[in-house]
């Protein structure tokens, strides 16, 4: 482990890489044994992806009653290797560049910090399911999304400002903050509604968007850091 967290390759390349594709296919295997079941429409079968959020994979009971658990083994082993993922991600992130750049001020800590914070709201989406406890569920889920704009925004600049080399990771940061900024606007500030005739589907496209969105992001950003490591 203490080899793991020192090396750069395996925390801001190989192992983030690896989680999502991991996390992706057993999202994947989760929706193929998902019963069926929406908030609008119980008597649904199987997973829709129009319909269905993707917390609803993470249920202990479906909407239409049937019990869900092959479908909330695989979201909580998934959500728990995204959890270390981005959590070893951030710390390796930090600890890499610091070292190589030493850059100045609080702005990179504080995006740090608020990386780290967006790992443990992974942890508890995971932790709360939507049937058992979904008051803290969809905090957990709102915060998540406020801590990567701050964290994915405060990096943006960081890598701006810290060397030539480290620009290209700002954009791939700056892509992802403007994503997320425009799901907190449809989801938190409630333009969903103004924009779209139905509020449900227009949350649940929105949802799968800004994951594909974010996914990609990150996918964007390991290239690059991958480019850093090789310079190194």
């Amino acid at each position: 482990m203490k080899y793991y967290l020192h090396n750069p390759k395996c925390t801001i390349f190989q192992f983030p890489l690896i989680a999502i594709g991991v996390f992706v296919l057993l999202l994947v295997f989760a929706i193929q044994l998902y019963p069926g079941g929406t908030v609008e429409k119980s008597d649904t079968v199987g997973y829709i992806f129009s319909e269905n959020f993707i917390s609803d994979l993470g249920r202990t009971v479906t909407h239409s009653g049937n019990g869900n658990l092959l479908s909330f083994i695989n979201f909580m082993i998934a959500f728990g290797i995204l959890t270390f993922a981005f959590f070893t991600y951030f710390y390796g992130n930090y600890t890499f560049f610091k070292k190589k750049y030493s850059p100045p001020g609080n702005m990179f800590k504080l995006g740090t910090f608020f990386g780290l914070c967006t790992s443990l709201c992974l942890l508890g989406i995971a932790l709360t399911p939507a049937d058992i406890n979904l008051k803290d569920h969809i905090i957990f889920a709102e915060f998540l999304f406020r801590f990567l704009f701050g964290s994915t925004l405060l990096l943006a600049i960081s890598f701006y400002k810290m060397d030539s080399s480290t620009q290209r990771l700002s954009l791939g940061y700056l892509l992802i903050a403007l994503a997320t900024g425009v799901y907190i606007l449809l989801s938190d500030f409630e333009l969903n509604s103004v924009l779209f005739s139905n509020d449900h589907l227009a949350e649940v496209i929105t949802q799968k968007l800004i994951t594909g969105c974010l996914i990609l992001g990150f996918l964007f950003i390991g290239y690059f850091n991958f480019q850093n490591i090789k310079e190194q």
